[in-house]
């Protein structure tokens, strides 16, 4: 943090307890609030039909302005935050940009290009956008431009990459086989299957998550390699592992949206809670290979009970699914609780918000790997 003048830190910023036990406040309420919103206060067909769609967008625009354009202008660590400023102007300011930029990109896609009605296709091409964002932004760190231009320069040509790639993959590679749209001019006929597609790249993101050098591992076992060279085996090994699993768990007979929208967005979601929100809770005395190996653990221990939780309580709007037949279930509806509601509303709360009115998180981010807390 930087202070500015005379300016002192006060010893306590925000209301109710210090470090984790805030942490615990936010993640209870906005779990509760958001199944009861988000899940119960909206129409089975909304949910399915447009916002899921539309969220893939919100998502890519969040992870851009978090990760690769660093919270810039008004929020830590590249906005002009200090502790003599209000949270809640920073959090405010920060929610407007990003409700803007989501809200251009919607308006460009429906209107200019591609000109689609916001529906499937905007979920299909949405994840290929949001594994790009994440794998971009969290294991290769914007790289080679991070810190070399402007933030927000960083996010534009950030943004242009992820894009370019984005297009590339889905006019190349994809087909709609199987959906509404096969046999349409939307449609490709690529070698890869949108379904298959979408499973396989949830899986992918799991994977990059767990190996990345923030969440669960810390870039475990390949720090020693440097950067981009960490990066690039990241990426092969999380690419490998995500065939593996969502190839496997279909050769199993195990249903796909059990596999990659129950286990694999929950790996994806316990990752970032427990490594970067909960502060590798449980495991902080440990460092390099025993906290990698622990977290990873506890990690699919919680999502197990959480899933097992997640089931029976979202079961009521997963039958209103089912009556009204829409191309859902209760395992696309986690994925909805995970990685729509309650991901993006914590992540956001603490980088822009820094969880105002609760205690500032204090230290922010992640404990080092190569040191005890």
């Amino acid at each position: 943090m930087i202070f500015m003048g005379n300016e002192k830190p006060p010893e306590k910023i925000g209301i109710g307890p210090l470090g984790r036990g805030g942490a615990v406040i936010q993640f209870i309420v906005f779990t509760i609030l958001g199944i009861v919103i988000f899940v119960y206060c909206i129409p089975p067909d909304v949910i399915v039909l447009k916002i899921i769609p539309a969220a893939l967008i919100m998502l890519i625009v969040l992870g851009h302005l978090i990760l690769l354009g660093d919270n810039w202008p008004l929020a830590p660590p590249a906005g002009n935050w200090t502790p003599a400023k209000s949270r809640l102007v920073a959090g405010i300011g920060m929610t407007i940009i990003w409700a803007i930029f989501t809200f251009a990109v919607l308006l460009f896609m429906r209107f200019i290009y591609p000109k689609w009605v916001v529906g499937p296709l905007y979920l299909w091409f949405g994840v290929i956008g949001f594994w790009a964002t994440l794998l971009y932004g969290v294991n290769w760190g914007g790289w080679p431009f991070k810190g070399k231009l402007h933030p927000w320069g960083t996010m534009a040509v950030s943004f242009i990459i992820v894009m370019v790639v984005s297009i590339l993959i889905w006019n190349l590679l994809t087909n709609l086989e199987g959906t509404p749209a096969a046999g349409s001019p939307m449609d490709h006929k690529g070698p890869l299957n949108v379904n298959w597609l979408t499973g396989y790249l949830v899986w992918a993101i799991a994977w990059f998550f767990i190996f990345s050098p923030v969440f669960t591992t810390q870039g475990w076992p390949f720090r020693k390699w440097g950067h981009p060279g960490a990066a690039i085996g990241q990426t092969i090994l999380a690419h490998i592992l995500a065939y593996i699993f969502w190839q496997g768990s279909l050769g199993l007979g195990i249903g796909p949206t059990f596999s990659f929208a129950a286990v694999g967005s929950s790996l994806i979601f316990w990752s970032l809670v427990h490594s970067w929100h909960f502060q590798f809770w449980g495991v902080t005395k440990y460092t390099h290979f025993k906290r990698a190996v622990l977290a990873f653990i506890i990690q699919c221990i919680i999502i197990a009970v959480w899933i097992i939780i997640m089931r029976p309580i979202l079961g009521p709007a997963a039958k209103a699914i089912e009556a009204a037949k829409l191309p859902a279930d209760v395992n696309i509806l986690i994925i909805y609780v995970n990685l729509v509601v309650v991901g993006p509303a914590l992540l956001p709360h603490n980088a822009f918000w820094l969880r105002w009115p609760l205690t500032l998180p204090n230290p922010p981010g992640t404990p080092p790997p190569d040191q005890t807390a």
